[in-house]
């Protein structure tokens, strides 16, 4: 293989040698150095019996310590390795730089998957990382037959095993230490991170621009309560109440929803009762409302122009009632788990609650970051000793470790949020203190 000589230059990473690997351990057991070692073991063709032979050799050289420290700059790995001669041999493995469209991909698929972005925000690549890497058909492990084998050695072979246990010892190295594999593919891990977050923080501003908008658009659709009396009496008639179908004989139905197909198990009388519970409770709000809003504020009564938020303003006020949730469940395209979400969301903080819960809250300034930075690091969380690590991510202040968060509402409140089966729930009653809003769910997580 051909000669060269390798120095230093500016913005090289130097992997320290590492210790022998005992007995016959997996050299990597993470999904990157997983995939690396695949691509190495890909013979080529009419190569398979003396590839193995010489990967055989490299994972021992790799075992027993052979390979010195490593050089990882853009496009190209650099290390010494002792053979059979009493000079260390000069290895190098080149590979392509990743283009830029496929690390665009890569930073896009990254950002829309909030695992991803915590594997990140912890300076790591982890499963999620990788799996997505696969799925969107990015080779940041390079490909086979794209990477080059230099060796000061005089074996010819592709690769040499002295350039195969480079090859190794990197695999080992790169799951604990990304920032070498994306060095390698031109990347820095710095600038990844902050890229990705700032995609996702552009996203959800965006879906909060689209959230807002159509708020407005039925806000300008709502029709006041007097207006639209007005217009039935002047065609001579109300408006209309639900069909109120006769009891039905059959046994009730169990289970905590009723099937669509047993609405008719409620009684006239007891859907009456609930049209009549649930006008008296927004009676009630509307004029508590009006009260605390100032003289004048409550001259008109808005009826709620878009479904979805009166089935779950009606979900979170039935508090568990399995009739009334089941009619709600099947007159709504919403699942039973949406649905849930959604109505403890309303629970704790009404429609903006409801607004933060899928991506619309809102980036908070500067100084509002400040603060609850500041309270959140400074103030004593109960049952919480030691220093905490914070990230902002769009419009969330996660607690990293903790599955819990805080998103920045439209009405300048902090809405707490913890993760529960994957998926993130409404913890709390918001607060404009971070500390106070995040101490209950840390107290009960």
């Amino acid at each position: 293989m051909s000669r060269s000589r390798k120095e230093k230059r500016p913005g090289d990473l130097i992997l320290p040698k590492p210790p022998p690997v005992p007995g016959q351990r997996q050299l990597a057991d993470g999904p990157w150095g997983a995939l690396w070692i695949a691509t190495l073991e890909n013979p080529r063709s009419g190569d398979t019996g003396q590839h193995e032979a010489r990967l055989n050799r490299a994972r021992t050289y790799a075992r027993r310590g052979a390979v010195g420290a490593i050089t990882v700059r853009k496009g190209e790995l650099a290390a010494r390795v002792a053979g059979s001669d009493p000079r260390p041999y000069k290895v190098t493995v080149r590979v392509p730089e990743l283009p830029k469209a496929e690390g665009d991909r890569l930073l896009e698929a990254w950002a829309d998957d909030s695992e991803a972005l915590a594997e990140l925000s912890c300076g790591m690549l982890g499963e999620t990382t990788a799996r997505l890497a696969l799925a969107e058909g990015v080779a940041l492990v390079p490909k086979p037959g794209v990477t080059e084998y230099e060796c000061t050695c005089p074996d010819w072979g592709y690769p040499c095993k002295h350039a195969a246990a480079l090859s190794y010892q990197f695999a080992r190295t790169i799951d604990t230490r990304p920032d070498a594999l994306l060095l390698l593919r031109g990347y820095h891990l710095n600038e990844v991170c902050d890229e990705a977050a700032i995609r996702r923080a552009e996203r959800e501003i965006t879906v909060g621009e689209q959230v807002a908008k159509e708020m407005e658009l039925a806000a300008a659709r709502a029709v006041p309560a007097g207006e639209a009396f007005a217009r039935f009496r002047r065609q001579g008639r109300l408006p209309p109440l639900p069909p109120l179908p006769a009891p039905s004989a059959g046994p009730a139905p169990t289970g905590p929803f009723p099937d669509a197909g047993h609405d008719d198990s409620l009684a006239a009388p007891e859907r009456l009762r609930m049209l009549a519970d649930d006008a008296a409770h927004r009676a009630a709000d509307a004029y508590t409302n009006a009260v605390e809003a100032g003289e004048g504020a409550g001259e008109r009564l808005w009826l709620d122009a878009d479904p979805l938020l009166d089935t779950v303003r009606r979900a979170a006020r039935a508090d568990g009632d399995p009739h009334l949730l089941g009619r709600l469940l099947s007159s709504s395209d919403q699942s039973r788990a949406q649905l849930s979400r959604a109505s403890l969301a309303w629970k704790h903080g009404g429609e903006p609650a409801l607004a933060v819960l899928d991506g619309g809250g809102q980036v908070p300034p500067p100084a509002i970051e400040a603060a609850a930075r500041e309270q959140l690091l400074t103030v004593p969380l109960s049952g919480r000793p030691g220093s905490r690590v914070l990230r902002r991510t769009g419009s969330r202040l996660q607690l990293m470790g903790e599955d819990v968060e805080l998103r920045y509402g439209p009405d300048r409140l902090w809405y707490p949020f913890r993760k529960q089966s994957g998926a993130w729930w409404s913890a709390g009653p918001p607060s404009r203190n971070a500390a106070e809003a995040v101490q209950g769910v840390l107290q009960t997580s």
